[in-house]
């Protein structure tokens, strides 16, 4: 006897309505991302690793909010809680620290009367360079007290440990900070904060791929994708295969009915080249362009062909970090489709 199970379908009316409920979630959080974002920023190594974990803390605080019964009084410390538990959980996943790491309860040391080594960095980029070479869990304590200024008991409960865990954290964390402060240099990075697995695009396709973008060639574009290519409108939108990738993200930029003009240019940023795409009005073709989005390619080992593209046009941390730190003008676009 052939046992036969219903496959569910998710229809077109509820798909809507999921969209829509996400929409309205990541507006409402608006306020709070540019801060929780720049935590993410604070505890990983380059910006997109940043974007990756602001985008799973997103949709771990989705799922968790969906399903909470007690409402959510400060929506910051909720969402940098999700962070930090995500971080230390890929951490300890990747063996880079034990659970001892994250629970070390130490002395009871004073904290508000510790001179804050944080004053005297102007640089904020000097700042991140020095935080990374903490320690994870005196890299959370130091960031949350001295950056965002938490109170002990938060941070606490943010990192599920003690009070006096946290104050010796703070000790160490700041000890090392005026230490390296002092030699006028960082500390080697630790291993936590290794990048040696991060995919490499490979630079021909990168080129191929914006001589593309620049002549509005959609079938070039879409042939230089695997058959089960991805390509992520990141926080928003998935497409997998040739036929969602031509009708979707693709048609959408460089179709006919696009209200704007796009032109890429190839830059070196945060350990990879990436293309940024420049765009203007269509009805306004001499208006001054500004960068509106920014693109990452993944191909697989020895295969001249993209695995996964990255829109980051819905990113706005991200765009201001990157197009701002090349020193380009820049617009932001919101979070989500309206």
């Amino acid at each position: 006897m052939t046992l036969e199970l219903d496959s569910p379908v998710l229809d077109g009316r509820l798909r809507g309505e999921l969209r829509q409920a996400r929409r309205d979630f990541l507006v409402a959080l608006e306020p709070v991302r540019a801060s929780v974002y720049r935590y993410c920023r604070s505890l990983t190594s380059n910006v997109w690793d940043a974007e990756d974990l602001l985008q799973e803390t997103l949709a771990k605080a989705l799922a968790d909010a969906s399903q909470r019964h007690e409402p959510i009084v400060n929506t910051q410390a909720w969402l940098i809680r999700i962070a930090t538990n995500i971080w230390l959980d890929s951490l300890r996943r990747s063996g880079r620290i034990t659970p001892a790491d994250g629970t070390d309860v130490g002395m009871n040391l004073p904290d508000d009367t510790a001179v804050d080594p944080l004053v005297n960095v102007a640089v904020e980029e000097a700042l991140r360079q020095l935080l990374l070479a903490l320690p994870p869990q005196e890299r959370a304590c130091v960031v949350l007290k001295d950056v965002f200024s938490y109170p002990l008991a938060e941070i606490a409960g943010i990192l599920d440990t003690t009070t006096g865990a946290v104050k010796s954290a703070l000790h160490r964390g700041r000890a090392a900070l005026q230490a390296a402060q002092a030699e006028g240099r960082p500390a080697p990075a630790r291993l936590d904060t290794a990048v040696a697995s991060r995919p490499t695009p490979h630079a021909a396709v990168l080129r191929q791929l914006a001589d593309a973008f620049a002549a509005y060639d959609i079938e070039t574009m879409v042939r230089l994708f695997l058959s089960t290519g991805r390509t992520d409108v990141v926080g928003n939108v998935s497409e997998t295969g040739h036929e969602q990738i031509r009708t979707g993200s693709m048609s959408h930029t460089f179709g006919p009915d696009a209200a704007e003009l796009y032109r890429p240019s190839i830059h070196w940023f945060d350990g990879e080249e990436v293309i940024l795409l420049w765009e203007r009005p269509k009805n306004a073709p001499d208006s001054p362009e500004v960068v509106a989005d920014v693109l990452r390619i993944r191909c697989v080992e020895g295969e001249p062909l993209i695995a996964a593209l990255n829109w980051y046009f819905f990113c706005p941390e991200l765009i201001a970090e990157v197009a701002g730190g090349l020193g380009l003008p820049f617009k932001t676009n919101g979070v989500s489709y309206f």
